[in-house]
């Protein structure tokens, strides 16, 4: 019986089937595929010593077989990068979380005055982005919630028409009340609840136009949000280190509602306060800001060249397709 040579073939096909590609649970899912094979070609019933211990025998080498596949694929998971790489200067660590970005060749990843990667968020992955990458250069505390650092962050304009890139740092709740277009898949600021820390900036903004870049405005894009987000060094994979609540940037564009809802979901009071990062329409020539609280905005959200919705009689924004987002979720 070749069973030596079998095993061998399967851990190899189950590793290196598919030039490396393969992920490490497609490997242990072909391992169990493979392991119901060696047990297929065992006798249910065995009459004699010999059969049972050859029974046995195989059943042991089904059980080794996932183990040995996952083990292997683990280890060529974690492997470190090729030193070439490392010492071109491409290769790239997050000491927070132990992830690894490789530079494309040529490109040369921008960083602060400190030395740190300048950043692109998508989703809760932050993206190093090349120093000639347009677009508007923002600092946010990110982090273990009690010890929060200042980073880059860079976001291109994506409105049509004129328009500001403004951080409003608010507590909680936060009294924003979003609608979110299914056909840019961004959410805006329709409303603010009255009462709330947003809607008091937003007072204060209408009798000051100064004060206006501190306050969340109907018609403002969303474009990222802080969020609280547990985050697994390396170390705590193997139980070595607790997971830590880390501050991190969720970046809202063209994300499904269900991902910004959650993201604006995830904090706790005892986290301080929140981040938003917003797009804002600027005021056309002519324009009064004494009403930068609320009209303005909210013609500056009716129909343009980015397509947003109209405006009906009166000033008031027609109601399209999409969710809005309930105030009490924002707890």
């Amino acid at each position: 019986m070749a069973w030596p040579a079998s095993l061998a073939a399967l851990v190899g096909s189950c590793i290196g089937g598919s030039g490396g590609a393969s992920t490490l649970p497609e490997a242990v899912d072909a391992a169990l595929a493979n392991s119901v094979v060696l047990l297929s070609f065992t006798s249910p019933v065995c009459f004699s010593q010999s059969c049972q211990e050859a029974t046995d025998r195989a059943f042991l080498i089904a059980l080794a077989v996932p183990l040995v596949v996952a083990a292997l694929s683990l280890a060529y998971i974690l492997r470190p990068p090729p030193p070439e790489l490392t010492e071109s200067g491409r290769v790239f660590e997050d000491p927070a979380t132990g992830t690894r970005f490789e530079a494309p060749e040529g490109v040369n990843p921008e960083r602060d005055k400190n030395g740190e990667l300048a950043y692109r968020p998508i989703s809760y992955t932050p993206w190093p982005v090349d120093q000639s990458y347009e677009g508007e250069r923002v600092r946010i505390a990110v982090g273990p919630v009690a010890d929060r650092q200042l980073r880059t962050y860079v976001f291109a304009r994506s409105l049509a028409v004129p328009s500001d890139i403004l951080t409003v740092t608010l507590p909680r709740p936060l009294g924003v009340v979003l609608e979110y277009d299914e056909r840019f898949r961004r959410a805006t600021v329709v409303d603010l609840i009255e009462g709330t820390h947003a809607d008091q900036r937003r007072k204060r903004a209408s009798l000051n136009s100064t004060l206006a870049s501190e306050a969340v405005l109907p018609g403002d894009v969303l474009r990222a949000v802080t969020a609280t987000n547990f985050v697994y060094p390396t170390r705590a994979l193997w139980g070595a280190q607790a997971p830590e609540r880390h501050i991190v940037v969720y970046g809202a564009d063209r994300q499904t509602w269900s991902g910004v809802c959650g993201a604006l979901k995830k904090g706790e009071a005892k986290d301080g306060e929140v981040t938003l990062v917003l797009e804002r329409r600027r005021l056309r020539k002519g324009a009064s800001s004494s009403g930068a609280g609320q009209a303005a905005p909210a013609a500056a959200a009716g129909s343009g060249s980015d397509g947003e919705g109209g405006e009906v009689s009166g000033g008031q924004r027609a109601q399209e397709g999409g969710s809005v987002f309930s105030p009490e979720l924002f707890g």
